[in-house]
């Protein structure tokens, strides 16, 4: 049996590479909590969903992690601030998705008598309420 070569493909030939964030792939970042330093390990797309919420919230990520600190009893720092963004998407969800259209609405705009709304409002912060339904959450299982 003849052994052929290896053969490495052109840049442009080459198979594409999965986002990092869409791997499930681990990452470490490291935190201030109180006056100690520590590691927080999750899912790269959790870092990444965090990090769009730190950005609306204007957050940093010590702060972010200090006020989950404060509000968890029993589950792990890691499992704490997956709950929290998933509460956090959760509302943010809800307020974008008006549950009916009003049916004056759809009147008017067929009509051509429809204004423009007003600018909108600087975004809603979420992260406080979503905070606060996480250590409800964590009440109730202790």
């Amino acid at each position: 049996m003849m052994h052929r070569p290896e053969t490495i493909l052109p840049t442009s030939r080459r198979m594409p590479q999965p986002n990092p964030a869409s791997t499930g792939r681990r990452l470490k970042r490291n935190v201030r909590i109180g006056d100690r330093r520590t590691t927080i390990v999750l899912e790269a797309y959790v870092w990444d969903s965090i990090d769009s919420m730190l950005q609306r919230e204007a957050v940093s990520l010590d702060e972010f992690c200090n006020r989950v600190e404060d509000a968890r009893q029993q589950s792990s720092m890691a499992s704490s601030a997956r709950l929290v963004v998933l509460i956090y998407f959760r509302l943010l969800s809800q307020i974008n998705s008006p549950p009916f259209v009003d049916d004056d609405l759809d009147r008017l705009q067929q009509e051509g008598r429809l204004r423009a709304p007003a600018p909108a409002d600087p975004p809603i912060p979420l992260l406080p309420l979503a905070l606060r339904r996480f250590a409800q959450d964590e009440a109730h299982v202790a």
